[in-house]
């Protein structure tokens, strides 16, 4: 309710009448191999150039019109991110100055004068360094946002063929369009209400039978405009810490309070990643933001069996508690969250879906593994004989006894669809080869506990440690090794603050758990 009510309000602040900017937002355009509405092109565009979906609180498609109404205002502006802090030195800009204009980057003419011996590196298909991959990606919002003032918009469907065309290259809809940007610039809210009406049914009849149903642009802007893995999140952060107050104080109330949350997050995220479904088409494994929203859902449900099966609260606690962070990362991280079209090796091949699927699934058990082995580390330094350290022993030990079978069925999945695909089974690409590292590490883990080498304090340490491999393999693989997967690019780039920041927390906390142990 508070989404909608905040949506309303900022319409009723804007410029452009309410009316003619929610027909203009459910115009569809072909962008990046998929027909969307006219609404996630301007959110995916202003996250693309500024690093956020909103400028300044403003609706997207109202700033996106602003651009286009007013480029000269907008060439002035500070929109292009720049993230990156020798690239900032590079330009001349200070270490505090995120983002820079398209005039600063014209007038200079630094970045122009930087592209050339990184073009002539990658005609010798030599690697970039990240000081040169951060260039480039700047280059590209730059070019996007000339793009943008030039008004190249695929609008209109084509009479055959599957490519659409540039407005200013079919005749109705090019004169429908100027109306509309002139009513725009003039600001009369009644041009542009009509000139918006015009403008939609001008495009749509170039090519009925091509353009797309009304319910899945409507759909869309839905999707946009719910939300529904930050609803998720902050249901699931509640429902952590009813449970966590459930467990310290044995109350009932608040387990049941808990327990509503976490079905209600649970059933809200579900309906988000089913969203994502019905409108690409495909599974969510086109992107590593897709594989974020999966993990922290396998967890929820892996947690709601355990709970049914134990009935303790400290499953459903970690896996709110797993979720709402991971929910909380996927949307701050710098990933790109668009729904975009899957890449060719995943289409129609129903065996590397269910691979990835599975793997990526592997990894909840393994980290609600790890808050479980957490748990246990607090609990063992406040009282070495505490009383939950054994319920949490068994739970952790579970946990990772699923995460590994998933892991190696995951892994038995790639072999099956590499052997049709490339014709070998195993070939040590790095994905293979740290997913083959990850489990064997929790193999030995669960080994050593069975045959009675490591009690509870050495299967958490061993459990947190392992996190480590997961992450390698989960992220680290993806984004800084060369492989055959579709998500590894090998491109250099920056290591985020906020990881070095985990690793360094948790290095604490394993030496302090470890002193514990040890005296």
């Amino acid at each position: 309710m508070t989404v909608f009510v905040s949506c309303a309000a900022a319409q009723s602040d804007s410029a452009i009448p309410p009316a003619a900017l929610e027909t203009v937002r459910r115009i569809a355009i072909q962008q990046g191999g998929r027909v969307k509405p006219l609404d996630s092109f301007a959110r995916e565009t202003l996250d693309r150039l500024s690093g956020s979906p909103r400028w300044k609180g403003q609706d997207p498609v109202e700033t996106l019109l602003s651009i286009l109404s007013e480029p000269d205002r907008w060439q002035e502006e500070p929109l292009l991110s720049v993230p990156f802090g020798p690239l900032r030195e590079a330009l001349g800009l200070g270490r505090r100055t995120a983002r820079v204009s398209y005039s600063d980057l014209l007038s200079t003419k630094k970045l122009m004068r930087m592209l050339p011996p990184i073009v002539e590196k990658q005609q010798r298909s030599e690697k970039l360094t990240m000081l040169e991959n951060e260039t480039m990606d700047l280059f590209d919002r730059f070019v996007g946002f000339t793009n943008l003032i030039k008004q190249e918009f695929y609008l209109v469907p084509p009479a055959s063929g599957s490519v659409w065309l540039p407005v200013q290259k079919a005749a109705g809809p090019s004169a429908a369009w100027g109306r509309f940007i002139a009513a725009v610039q003039s600001k009369d809210a009644a041009q542009m209400e009509e000139s918006a009406r015009s403008l939609s049914a001008a495009l749509q009849a170039a090519n009925p039978s091509a353009y797309p149903a009304s319910w899945r642009l409507r759909l869309e802007v839905f999707y946009n405009r719910a939300q529904p893995f930050r609803i998720a999140r902050l249901l699931y952060l509640a429902a952590a810490l009813f449970l966590l107050l459930s467990a310290l104080r044995a109350s009932k109330g608040s387990a049941w309070i808990g327990t509503g949350l976490f079905l209600a997050a649970l059933l809200i995220h579900a309906a988000g990643i089913s969203l994502r479904v019905i409108l690409g088409g495909r599974p969510p494994v086109s992107n590593f933001y897709e594989t974020m929203l999966w993990l922290p859902f396998v967890a929820a449900v892996l947690a709601l069996v355990f709970e049914r099966i134990y009935r303790s609260g400290l499953f459903g606690f970690s896996a709110a508690l797993l979720a709402s962070v991971l929910l909380l990362l996927a949307d701050h991280l710098p990933l790109d969250s668009s729904i975009s079209p899957v890449v060719a090796v995943l289409r129609s091949n129903l065996w590397l879906t269910i691979h990835v699927l599975t793997v990526v699934g592997s990894y909840a058990p393994l980290s609600l593994g790890m808050v479980l082995a957490h748990l246990y580390g607090v609990f063992y330094l406040q009282n070495k004989q505490h009383p939950s350290l054994p319920q949490v022993g068994r739970f952790l030990y579970r946990a990772i006894q699923v995460g590994v079978v998933m892991l190696a069925a995951g892994i038995m999945l790639g072999a099956v669809w590499a052997n049709a695909s490339w014709g070998r089974y195993w070939g040590w690409d790095p994905k293979e080869t740290w997913a083959l590292i990850t489990l064997l590490w929790f193999l030995a883990l669960l080994h050593g506990r069975f045959a009675g080498w490591l009690q509870g304090p050495g299967l958490a340490v061993g459990t947190i440690a392992g996190f480590f491999l997961v992450l390698m393999t989960y992220y680290g693989v993806s984004f800084y090794l060369v492989g055959l997967h579709s998500y590894a690019g090998g491109n250099a780039k920056p290591v985020p603050p906020l990881l070095v920041a985990y690793f360094a927390a948790e290095l604490a906390f394993i030496a302090r758990f470890s002193w514990k142990v040890i005296h």
